[in-house]
């Protein structure tokens, strides 16, 4: 008969410490209950693009879902490039308030004051084009390559339809602000909010216009209508969108700027606040205010890029899709939240 081998306390006691150890070392994620909800709703939804989401300022989503390119098979990952279309004015805006705090402009100046030949020029406010109230007619978009000072004329030859007060959502009203941006600085505004915006706040996989097309991390845009997916076809010169859509990120770029901007990092509290603050429109300055959150978005080329920060800045949700779904993600981000509080 095969005798037991006997474990002595000693080894006993070995036992007990290295199970204790491996317990130790075993990490619970404390947000893998949310982190589930999320990802159960985004797939819900069918979801295309990708999904950043922060709880009490920690990052606890970066994640693809679905293709990047339909053709290659490629997948969306936290490092997929976007455009972000209108967006983008969030960023001009912060642009705008760093040369008020210089001393350079204030918003309450005439736009006169700095293109003479502007219509109705001594009655628009800086102000009024940031928050979509100047009354441009609005010029008509072409496809070609234009430089910004040829939009400001296109935008001066379209006139005025009404005088200012009223909310009219337009990108030419960000268009003006980029070029305005331009003449105070003596930069390009890509020049300008690299070294102003995009560095301070960390946004090293931000670019602008056509480079995006060569870029490998550039994820593809299609449209579904009926169920059927459609790749998108370019034929705007992206230089038409100056100011109001022609730059491209992931969605942790779009988050570090939120983070620095509310942090005071691009601006002080009171451009901060003039720049949350609810509107016509309930449009500030780039962003809109929501009952529990602060938003900006973005339609452009068949991308839907929504980017959102709660009222205390701790919590965000932001969504870049580079599929044109036939319903809009607004309700997407509500549900999402809805599972946050």
């Amino acid at each position: 008969m095969q005798a037991h081998s006997k474990v002595t306390a000693n080894e006993m006691s070995m036992n007990e410490e290295s199970t204790a150890n491996v317990k130790a070392n075993i990490v619970i994620d404390p947000h893998a209950p949310l982190k589930t909800k999320i990802d159960l709703i985004l797939k819900k939804h069918q979801f295309n693009g990708t999904a950043y989401v922060v709880k009490d300022n920690t990052a606890i989503m970066n994640q693809g879902y679905g293709l990047a390119n339909r053709m290659t098979g490629e997948a969306n990952t936290s490092q997929s490039l976007f455009f972000i279309g209108s967006m983008e004015k969030a960023v001009v805006a912060t642009a705008i308030m760093q040369l008020q705090e210089k001393g350079l402009l204030n918003v309450e100046d005439p736009i006169a004051k700095y293109f003479p030949e502007f219509p109705n020029g001594q009655n628009i406010k800086v102000k009024n084009f940031l928050g979509h109230t100047s009354g441009l007619a609005g010029r008509e978009k072409g496809n070609n390559k234009v430089t910004s000072q040829q939009i400001l004329e296109q935008v001066e030859a379209a006139g005025i339809k009404r005088q200012p007060g009223t909310w009219d959502y337009k990108d030419d009203n960000y268009a003006v602000m980029g070029r305005l941006v331009e003449k105070l600085s003596h930069q390009s505004l890509e020049a300008y909010l690299k070294q102003h915006v995009l560095a301070p706040a960390g946004m090293t996989s931000t670019g602008f216009g056509d480079s995006f097309f060569t870029h490998p991390n550039e994820s593809v845009s299609y449209k579904t209508k009926n169920g059927v997916l459609t790749k998108t076809s370019f034929v705007q010169d992206t230089s038409q969108l100056f100011g109001a859509g022609n730059m491209y990120m992931p969605p942790k770029d779009i988050y570090l700027f939120n983070k620095a901007l509310t942090d005071g990092k691009l601006v002080n509290q009171s451009s901060l606040a003039s720049m949350l603050r609810a509107g016509a429109g309930n449009y500030g300055y780039g962003f809109y205010t929501r009952p529990n959150f602060y938003i900006s978005r973005g339609v452009l080329y068949n991308y839907e890029t929504i980017n959102s920060f709660s009222k205390d800045y701790r919590d965000a949700v932001i969504i870049f899709s580079n599929i044109r779904m036939e319903k809009d993600n607004g309700a997407l981000v509500k549900e999402i939240y809805s599972v946050m509080q």
